[in-house]
């Protein structure tokens, strides 16, 4: 039930959420779709003023909201979506980093420059959630 006499009431109050989180996520959602779409056809810049205001609108849409969108049931998920992904991705980056170059020295596999800023990229991802992870033990 919503403290706030300004917020909607009732059913209202649970109806009322549920369109703007889906506004919200819309609003990003479309953005990333129009990325893709216009990237593919269109010119680079305006794909990411597509993205851009699909991003401006998620918060946009957050901001003006009546109540708040995502609670602690939310932020609960999130925590372990979070924690399960990191498991996963570090548990391929373990197995995957140190067989690429063996199984390309061997010639059994030829593996695409890209894929060596993938894995840097998540190695990278990694470090900055360690980083994260010491400086909000020890504040």
């Amino acid at each position: 039930m919503p403290a706030d006499a300004a917020e909607p009431s009732g059913d209202d109050w649970l109806a009322t959420r549920t369109r703007y989180r889906r506004l919200s996520l819309g609003s990003l959602v479309g953005g990333a779709a129009g990325f893709l779409f216009i990237s593919t056809v269109g010119p680079p810049l305006a794909a990411v003023g597509v993205f851009w205001l699909g991003c401006v609108g998620f918060f946009a849409v957050r901001r003006v909201a009546p109540m708040t969108l995502f609670d602690e049931r939310d932020r609960a998920l999130e925590h372990r979506a979070s924690y399960d992904t990191l498991r996963v991705v570090g548990a391929v980056l373990v197995v995957v980093t140190p067989v690429s170059p063996v199984l390309e020295e061997n010639g059994w596999l030829t593996v695409p420059p890209v894929a060596d800023g993938v894995l840097l990229g998540i190695a990278a991802t990694f470090g900055v959630f360690g980083v994260a992870y010491v400086v909000r033990r020890y504040r």
